[in-house]
């Protein structure tokens, strides 16, 4: 798969199809598997409908973790430019969990290169409960680190987001292990631009003026369904599924619901699901 020096920074990018551009943002905040997973459970369905496009964010999956560059400007920018490199001009943008941050600014600085937003288990970051928590990760990574070492750090981060890991996916315990050693100062960075997040996204939701589809599920606690009805909130005109005891993780472990609602979506939203040549190379 393609991989280019984008914004500074190597980035690994998948894409797969033709038609209208469909961008896909993964979650985390570093480290991790990046893209994977989304491309796993929807890029073989999806791409007779569109031109999907799949990246590994900063310090993420099989991308570079550069120096700097974390920020949440510049983390847009780096959509921008990939956009640019495949010279498409406009697309639906998604964005799930940490990456739905990304795909909202997006969609405020770039209003017009944006068709539809689709933002699954996401939050603005404004919650000052949800900083705290944000916080308290990222104090204990430091803390375990300064204490028991970078190893001891990261497993203990892992089994804090996903209880059970290491006994129950020993094989992607490892793997993970592996990935965050490597990508640990850049998930230090990436955490920090989040908690600079503040207001900054909540303060301009009411710009928005493009379809917009929330979807979360009320069992979540990573992010909790709160927040989901705080953006619906916000973000005139959007829309809001809640997807009943249904945990973090949407876009792969209820991959095929949520990717109905999507197709249903934008089939409401009066947007051709036909290749229409706009935005291709």
């Amino acid at each position: 798969m393609p991989e280019a020096t984008i914004n500074g920074y190597r980035m690994h990018y998948e894409v797969y199809g033709q038609g209208q551009p469909l961008v896909m943002i993964h979650g985390g905040l570093g480290g991790g598997e990046g893209c994977a997973p989304m491309v796993e459970h929807h890029a073989d369905v999806l791409a007779d409908r569109f031109r999907l496009v799949f990246y590994d964010r900063r310090a993420a999956g099989q991308s570079e973790m550069p120096s700097g560059g974390y920020s949440l400007a510049n983390q847009v920018q780096d959509l921008h430019s990939l956009m640019q490199r495949l010279k498409i001009t406009r697309a639906h943008v998604l964005g799930s969990s940490g990456g739905g941050p990304i795909a909202t600014r997006f969609a405020l600085d770039h209003p017009e290169m944006v068709d539809t937003l689709l933002l699954i288990n996401t939050m603005s970051y404004a919650s000052a409960r949800e900083r705290e928590a944000r916080q308290r990760e990222l104090e204990g990574l430091l803390a375990n680190e300064a204490a028991h070492g970078r190893g001891v750090s990261v497993e203990r981060a892992l089994e804090a987001r996903n209880p059970g890991i290491r006994e129950n996916e020993p094989g992607r315990f490892a793997r993970l292990r592996a990935i965050n050693l490597v990508r640990f100062d850049g998930m230090v960075q990436t955490i920090q631009s989040y908690l600079d997040i503040g207001d900054s996204i909540e303060q301009r939701l009411g710009e928005l003026n493009i379809p917009t589809m929330v979807v979360h599920g009320d069992a979540d606690t990573t992010i909790p369904v709160d927040c989901a009805y705080r953006l619906h909130e916000c973000i005139g005109g959007s829309e809001l599924h809640i997807i009943p005891g249904a945990v973090h993780g949407l876009m792969t472990n209820e991959a095929d619901r949520v990717r109905n609602m999507m197709l249903d979506f934008l089939e409401r939203s009066a947007v051709s699901l036909q290749p229409s040549g706009r935005g291709q190379s």
